[in-house]
């Protein structure tokens, strides 16, 4: 917004600055990066996880997790780096047509602020619960149920029933396993079409976005 419509006093306004041809082509080439950077992030987010168990265990795995990784950081290098000097070089040839460097100065705030979302989204994205509390959740849900038969048995005695019994044995370590199942889906919020409380990226930032700049 801030290069599409904002005006100045300084070098006679932008409107005498340049011409409204020139001044409209660097305002698509500033849609441009921008239209980008919201195209990669939404390919960035929803590329498969990259840090489980076996993307560190197994050949395969780790085969997987570089070319997921990959793709990543090129994905991140374009949005992150490339698309966000572009930005700043337009910004200075905004500068050079009279902008002042008050004005100048908030616009970069706000290419920081895009900056600190995306490594905020990084971080959400690529670093999962650790791999030793993963392990201990792993164990813990499917090894020591086990160990609580004496407990299901004497249950079953207590209350003469043993169906009883065998349904505790039953519904427990199957509520573990789907409470720790659940914990490794909603590890990667940006995976809508696999939870239902997921984030659906493709909406949020292509039919949202498209209908805003629509606007």
């Amino acid at each position: 917004m801030g290069h599409a419509i904002w005006d100045w006093k300084s070098g006679k306004g932008r409107r005498e600055a340049v011409d409204a041809e020139k001044w409209l082509q660097h305002t698509d080439e500033i849609l441009e990066q921008l239209v980008g950077i919201g195209d990669e992030l939404c390919r960035f987010l929803t590329l498969p996880t990259s840090s489980r168990s076996y993307h560190r265990m197994l050949k395969s795995g780790r085969k997987k997790a570089a070319g997921i990784v990959e793709v990543a950081y090129r994905l991140l290098d374009s949005l992150y780096t490339q698309r966000i000097i572009k930005l700043s070089l337009q910004t200075e040839k905004v500068k050079s047509f009279g902008l002042s460097g008050t004005e100048v100065s908030r616009i970069r705030q706000y290419e920081r602020f895009i900056g600190e979302a995306v490594e905020i989204l990084r971080t959400i994205k690529m670093y999962r619960t650790p791999q030793a509390l993963r392990s201990f959740g792993r164990i813990f849900t499917l090894v020591l149920p086990a160990f609580y038969a004496p407990a299901f048995a004497q249950l079953a005695l207590d209350l003469h029933s043993l169906a009883m019994g065998i349904s505790f044995a039953v519904l427990t370590p199957l509520v573990l396993t789907a409470l720790f199942e659940s914990m490794q889906v909603m590890e990667d919020p940006f995976v809508g079409w696999v939870s239902l409380d997921g984030i659906d990226v493709n909406e949020e930032l292509e039919i949202l976005s498209f209908h805003q700049l629509i606007r």
